[in-house]
């Protein structure tokens, strides 16, 4: 009974501050505009560059932006790439939540590695790689911030502004697409790692047999394929609670990309497979690098 109790308790906590965050993130992207993205075309690093940040964004919003601009060849692959490498989904709102210190040190960690592998893959011949189809799948769609005429950025009064976001991004966006999903998935999360942690201790399961961080390793990397936030918040919570080091948690990280790879498989399957082919590898071998430091 206690351990239901303390995860209901913890879940309703955590799913509250996250919801906040969500709020705060989808403020700034509704500010965001597509002509910058045509001034960066064509200019390689800052293509790659620009992704990573998006990527960063905590959520999935960021993410879809990166698919979407990629689909409409405004961004190469390799940025792609270095955006999906970035972005670790909404696990980065639970991780920020319940520490920003560590959430700001494993999202520095994944921008660099993004860049970097972003850049190299500049080197690569997208055409013998992956395929340019482009199926115009439009995510997230925002408001038209580029009214003309009299009516301008300025004819919505302050409140009808404050309104409509409240209404259109925080209530119908934030609330009812995320809010049952979030309290879902940590307060399921938190129950069976609660039950866990009753009949079993992995962290000194794995300081008794080394083959124990290596197999959640394997583990990590391969729920990292999984095209979708949620499954991936059992690391972020072992992490908090100690039970299995930074690398495993970073190589899940790496390998997976929340739900922007949803679009990303509308577009093209191939593609789709390429992208996280490259992910769960770099994953797996920045993470068995980690646990040999």
């Amino acid at each position: 009974m206690y351990i239901l109790w303390e995860a209901l308790r913890e879940s309703i906590s955590i799913t509250l501050l996250v919801l906040v965050l969500m709020a705060v993130v989808e403020s700034i992207n509704i500010s965001s505009s597509g002509r910058l993205f045509e001034k960066i075309h064509g200019k390689p690093v800052l293509e790659v560059a620009m992704a990573c940040l998006l990527g960063a964004i905590p959520g999935c919003a960021g993410g879809f932006v990166v698919v979407s601009l990629f689909t409409h060849r405004l961004l190469s692959f390799g940025a792609l790439i270095g955006g999906m490498v970035a972005t670790f989904g909404d696990e980065a709102l639970f991780l920020a939540a319940q520490s920003p210190k560590q959430a700001l040190i494993l999202t520095g960690i994944l921008f660099v590695i993004g860049f970097v592998v972003g850049l190299l893959l500049l080197k690569v011949p997208e055409g013998k790689i992956i395929t340019s189809d482009n199926h115009n799948f439009v995510l997230h769609e925002e408001e038209d911030h580029h009214e003309h005429g009299h009516e301008g950025t300025h004819s919505h009064s302050w409140h009808e502004r404050v309104t409509h976001y409240l209404r259109e991004h925080v209530w119908e966006h934030v609330i009812k697409q995320h809010a049952l999903k979030l309290f879902l998935y940590a307060f399921g999360t938190l129950l069976v790692l609660g039950i866990l942690n009753h009949f079993v201790d992995l962290q000194t399961l794995m300081e008794n047999n080394a083959w124990t961080k290596w197999l959640l390793l394997l583990i990590a990397v391969g729920v990292g394929f999984l095209p979708v936030s949620g499954p991936h918040l059992i690391f972020v919570m072992l992490f908090l609670q100690g039970s299995v080091p930074f690398a495993v948690l970073l190589a899940n990280s790496i390998a997976q990309n929340g739900h922007a790879g949803i679009p990303l498989i509308a577009q093209s399957k191939r593609n789709f497979l390429i992208m996280k082919g490259i992910t769960m590898a770099l994953g797996l071998l920045v993470g068995a690098g980690a646990l040999l430091l």
